[in-house]
């Protein structure tokens, strides 16, 4: 019994895992992104006053080299801005990220697409069992984070 416990638990966590970062890929690969661009244009568009690196990357939940990437990439193509900061390596992650016009109207598809992906994912459910799910998930993670800092 406990056996076929953990295989459901692992197996439909990691199944939705792996189809929600499918579809960020295939939706990011169809705006002309790469799919770790989608979390950072997502967190910007909801912070237009700007974020820093650190910021990003602990929202986004990838290393600050990882999104020093992503946001380098998207500096290039112009999508978004870095401000000033301190000299030194350090304060790199310290500078506010802003979306630039180019960014916003780059990021404007995403909202739809959002919208489409949680109704498909959870249009029969109703309100107040969705946000039981969701409860019930937020539970078991924070019991997870707590036994793996044991």
């Amino acid at each position: 019994m406990t056996e076929k416990r953990f295989e459901d638990f692992v197996g439909i966590i990691s199944a939705l895992n792996k189809e929600i970062q499918r579809i960020k890929t295939a939706e990011a690969k169809r705006l002309g992104f790469r799919g770790s661009d989608v979390m950072c244009l997502y967190y910007l568009v909801k912070h237009p006053e700007g974020l820093t690196a650190s910021e990003l990357a602990r929202v986004v939940d990838v290393s600050r080299a990882a999104m020093s990437r992503t946001i380098a990439h998207l500096a290039e193509d112009g999508f978004v801005e870095v401000g000033d900061a301190e000299e030194g390596d350090a304060s790199k992650y310290r500078a506010p990220v802003r979306l630039t016009e180019k960014g916003f109207e780059a990021a404007r598809p995403l909202d739809d697409i959002i919208h489409r992906v949680l109704d498909e994912a959870g249009g029969e459910l109703a309100m107040r069992e969705r946000l039981q799910m969701y409860d019930s998930l937020n539970h078991i993670l924070e019991r997870l984070r707590t036994f793996a800092r044991d």
